[in-house]
């Protein structure tokens, strides 16, 4: 979903065609062409993939409300490596709005230079990356391949982005980044922008400079990064502390407009089909409160309305009519939202679409204000001063509003007209997110041992399996837990399949395992001197190591939540159990008991749970020791022979 600002009246008003070519022309006069820098020793070491980058140019300026866009980059082949990137000049672009033009297209080699831009044959054609999540977008790729690339070589191009707005305003927004990955000699984005719109930009590091000259109707600003060698990379990086410079500017001060100009559209009643209408009255008949009857509308939406997002001009900002996608039986996010608050309005229940970013939610309140911040839209759903948060494109979800799991985005921005309360923080702590319980039961007899495995789902786990059990086959299933407890016990054999138990409404899913090992299979793998007990080593949730002081929080994404238990009965031994551990940090709560009530018993159990979603950088190192300690925990070997002395090891 593309949102680039708010698109009133969008969809009743014809999109025009704008080019479906690669034109070919100079830049314009407004911009500046810089000279490639001189190749720094210390870059080029640090960089890979046989390429470095001497110049990252992007300048923007406007003529009214339309928006030119220059990209410039320059790619220097240091190894055979790079030969394909290098040569391989591509730019997307959207036909319905955007014009795309290729300025420059050379190759320096040898202090000559060879122009390519004119001559060289192009390709534009419809990729449709996103094609698998079915997502169809209509954006257009402008693809060039260089000849004759060598190494040594650079590659010069630079493309230039016409943006006409859909409505005024649209287009009063920029940015690009400064800092990457891989190391650039130049960074630098160059605004021309209009002296009599307000300007509001996103905080910057101190290592970008940045300039801004008078120029009579425009103020040219210019922001400039030299020499970047990324830092090492440091796992586990929540987004919102992104360690790269970003810039990000534009007019707005607050999210409102984006909210004044989508929510009429987004509020607005819509006629359904009849039969939509019908199920509207059996969820009314059927469920006898304000939360039953929205949890069943949203499982309606979820179910019977396939995820199709056809985001072609106009699809790309605004849904399509409730009564087409309900007759049709698919659409994208936005349409399955507005199509679900069309539903709880005629149940008398007050919901609201919510702008948010799958990937980058938790960025939200560090980014500029502008439409092009999201990428998917959900529910916000009030009742009895409570509000709930739901995703109409989710899949196999369960549980009512008060026990459902929440999308886990961050933040979102409510379109509740021209009182929008601004971005709101996701309230996941209500409801679990990722939880299970698993007891293994092991029963030693005179033919054997006999292991029953019981696992409770909550939460997002409960929807994760619920959807497994849907799609895969249940015999594929049942295999894959058997080779895992094959890999600990060779010789053990299924007894009964794999047994599941859905209560839905609960969100709540019980498997069952039946397993035995026979007295061969004991015996024969040497089983019977080293048998094992263990849960999931829960450490694993974080870094193994830290080989330098971190600089950048840390977090392990959603809460978790597991507890595992072994229940050992008829064993031919007595039970020493280990030593009680207990291991509390900012980042998890981790503990393990055990005891030997009787002859033959013996019970061990694990918890573990997280806490803060991030944990300060100066508290990683502890929170990575104390990980590593779990694993000496999470599993205890015995010899059961009887005539041995019983130990855990």
């Amino acid at each position: 979903m593309r949102f680039l600002l708010g698109v009133l009246l969008l969809i009743s008003l014809p999109v025009t065609v704008l080019a479906q070519e690669l034109f070919r022309a100079d830049a314009p006069d407004w911009v500046e062409i810089s000279e490639i820098p001189e190749a720094d020793p210390t870059l080029i070491r640090a960089s890979r993939d046989g390429v470095f980058y001497p110049l990252v140019d992007t300048q923007t300026a406007w003529k009214g409300e339309t928006k030119l866009s220059y990209f410039r980059l320059v790619t220097e082949v240091i190894d055979r490596a790079g030969l394909e990137r290098a040569a391989t000049v591509s730019s997307d672009f959207d036909p319905a709005f955007e014009t795309l033009t290729l300025t420059r297209l050379e190759v320096h080699r040898d202090g000559q230079t060879i122009s390519y831009r004119d001559d060289l044959e192009s390709e534009v054609f419809r990729r449709e990356t996103r094609l698998e999540a079915g997502i169809i977008d209509g954006t257009l790729t402008a693809h060039l391949q260089v000849p004759d690339l060598r190494v040594g070589d650079i590659v010069d191009m630079a493309f230039l982005h016409q943006s006409e707005p859909v409505l005024e305003g649209a287009t009063r927004a920029g940015g690009s980044r400064l800092e990457f990955s891989v190391p650039v000699g130049l960074t630098r984005h160059v605004a021309h922008w209009p002296a009599d719109w307000p300007l509001q930009t996103g905080a910057l590091p101190d290592r970008v400079e940045h300039s801004a000259t008078p120029m009579g109707a425009t103020i040219r600003h210019e922001w400039r990064r030299a020499a970047h060698v990324p830092p090492p990379d440091e796992e586990m990086t929540p987004v919102e502390a992104d360690p790269d410079a970003v810039l990000r500017y534009g007019a707005w001060t607050d999210w409102t407009p984006l909210s004044r100009v989508l929510s009429p559209y987004y509020l607005a009643d819509y006629t359904l089909p009849s039969a939509w209408e019908a199920k509207i009255d059996a969820i009314r008949a059927d469920h006898g409160d304000d939360i039953a009857r929205a949890s069943a509308a949203l499982r309606l939406v979820q179910d019977e309305i396939r995820y199709v997002g056809i985001e072609v001009g106009a699809g790309g900002y605004f849904a399509r009519p409730p009564m087409t996608v309900a007759s049709q039986g698919f659409g994208d996010c936005k349409d399955k939202a507005l199509l679900l608050r069309v539903l709880l309005n005629r149940l008398g229940i007050a919901s609201y679409p919510a702008l948010t970013h799958i990937d980058k939610g938790y960025a939200l309140t560090t980014a500029q204000p502008a439409a092009g911040a999201f990428d998917h839209m959900i529910l916000r759903i009030d009742i009895d001063g409570q509000r709930y948060w739901v995703d109409p494109t989710g899949s196999h979800e369960g549980g009512t509003l008060d026990v459902a799991t929440p999308p886990d985005y961050g933040y979102a921005l409510a379109l509740t007209g021209s009182d929008a309360d601004g971005l709101e923080a996701i309230d996941v702590s209500h409801a679990p997110s990722w939880q299970s319980q698993t007891t293994e039961s092991f029963r030693f007899t005179f033919a054997g041992a006999f292991l029953t495995v019981t696992t409770e789902y909550r939460g997002a786990s409960a929807n994760s399996r619920r959807y497994a059990w849907a799609t895969e086959p249940h015999d594929e299933i049942g295999r894959g837990y058997l080779d895992f407890y094959a890999r600990r016990y060779p010789g053990i054999r299924q007894v009964m399949p794999v047994t599941f138990e859905d209560d839905r409404t609960a969100n709540l899913i019980r498997m069952q395992e039946h397993y035995a090992i026979p007295n061969a299979a004991l015996n024969d793998n040497s089983l019977s001197e080293d048998f094992y007990f263990a849960a999931e080593d829960f450490g694993n949730y974080y870094p193994d190591y830290q080989s330098a002081p971190r600089t950048m929080p840390l977090t392990a994404g959603m809460s978790k939540k597991f507890r595992h238990i072994v229940e050992v009965d008829g064993a031919p031994i007595s039970f020493t159990p280990p030593k009680d551990v207990e291991i509390e940090n900012p980042a998890f709560a981790y503990s393990f008991k055990g005891k030997a009530p009787d002859e033959g018993k013996l019970r061990m159990e694990w918890q573990f749970e997280t806490r803060a979603r991030v944990v300060p950088a100066g508290e990683v190192a502890g929170v990575i020791r104390d990980a590593r300690k779990i694993g000496d925990s999470m599993g205890f070997g015995w010899n059961l022979d009887p005539d041995e002395k019983p130990a855990a090891n």
